[in-house]
């Protein structure tokens, strides 16, 4: 896998997402009705605790869920070729060379119970109980 280097964003880049991040933040104080932090009273529970204990589970790796639920055939069609021209419509972006391939789909994908729900091969006991 190809990573291309972060030189090719802009400064643009750079204040567009910070733009969109201040903006997000902003438009949230605006909307909150009631704050759900701490009163600062000792002892004071907004809720009754039900928990006694929590256990935090942080997963990274897993296979997003377009290898998992969505089938392109297309998109395997055309897996090797350069990215058509429609595609990209004249566009420069940061992260796409000119000579870039276009990726398929890793796994295989099968229909499966009686809707004919596509599941990939890499969810054998999610595609046994689709209906």
């Amino acid at each position: 896998m190809n990573v291309p280097p972060l030189l090719h964003r802009t400064r643009r880049h750079f204040f567009q997402d910070c733009g969109i991040g201040v903006g997000k933040i902003a438009l949230a104080s605006l909307l909150a009705k009631e704050s759900f932090a701490d009163s600062g009273k000792p002892g004071f529970m907004r809720f009754p605790v039900k928990a006694k204990r929590v256990i935090y589970l942080f997963m990274a790796g897993a296979p997003s869920q377009l290898e998992l639920f969505d089938s392109k055939p297309k998109l395997k069609e055309i897996e090797g070729k350069p990215i058509p021209p429609s595609v990209i419509k004249g566009q420069r972006y940061a992260f796409i060379q000119p000579d870039a391939a276009v990726l398929g789909p890793r796994f295989p994908f099968a229909r499966h119970g009686q809707s004919g729900a596509e599941f990939s091969d890499r969810l054998p006991y999610l595609s046994k109980i689709a209906d």
